[in-house]
């Protein structure tokens, strides 16, 4: 598993319930592209009162994961109008390669 991913806190409480981890992983994926494309959205407008509040939709499922753009998401949060596409396209290269790494993990 990659340095910037931890699951231990997604597997503590799923309790070792495979449907539910199942669910979670569909979940992350489905919200966390939503997201990330409203955040793009968000930039190319300069909405960042939206860019604000994307980001902290965004912060629960990071942290949960233990992913490093979860620093990212608290500084967009924090200092909206200094996002940059560079930092959305981190953010959704972390959460691709974290439902990859789940569903490799947990065999899905």
């Amino acid at each position: 598993m990659p340095d910037n991913m931890d699951f231990s806190y997604l597997i503590s409480i799923s309790d070792g319930d495979t449907a539910f981890i199942q669910e979670f992983i569909s979940t992350f994926e489905s919200n966390s592209t939503s997201i990330i494309e409203k955040l793009k959205i968000s930039l190319e407008t300069g909405n960042f009162d939206s860019n604000k509040k994307l980001a902290h939709q965004l912060k629960p499922s990071l942290e949960m994961l233990g992913l490093a753009s979860l620093e990212i998401a608290v500084g967009i949060q924090e200092q909206p109008e200094t996002v940059t596409l560079e930092q959305i396209l981190q953010i959704e290269s972390e959460c691709k390669a974290a439902v990859q790494e789940m569903n490799n993990r947990f065999n899905l």
